[in-house]
């Protein structure tokens, strides 16, 4: 997967903080952009639904928006909290709430 730019925001919770970073793969130390790509690559994601975990978010729980650009597609994927989500999927939230954080204390 030939990956040219990540989006990925963070919605809702309790104190209603957004997390957002949109950053390009390159930018990533290399073990970071291995391991991302893979989930990614792993997963199908260009095939996953638009829509994941239901329609509507469960009270104070989060509305994740991932972006993913290729050279060839970009899919965008809304995850809602509250649902049960694939094992990868879970994987792939915990991972890009993480790198947003980092890039965020870096700033």
């Amino acid at each position: 997967m030939d990956i040219e730019r990540i989006k990925f925001e963070r919605t809702g919770g309790f104190a209603g903080i957004r997390l957002a970073s949109d950053f390009k793969l390159d930018e990533l130390p290399d073990e970071q952009a291995r391991t991302l790509a893979e989930l990614l690559d792993d997963m199908d994601f260009n095939k996953l639904p638009k829509q994941l975990g239901g329609k509507t978010s469960m009270a104070d729980g989060f509305t994740y928006e991932v972006t993913v650009k290729t050279k060839k597609w970009e899919h965008t994927v809304t995850i809602n909290d509250g649902a049960s989500l694939p094992d990868k999927v879970e994987s792939l939230l915990e991972f890009l709430n993480r790198v947003t954080r980092e890039r965020a204390r870096k700033k």
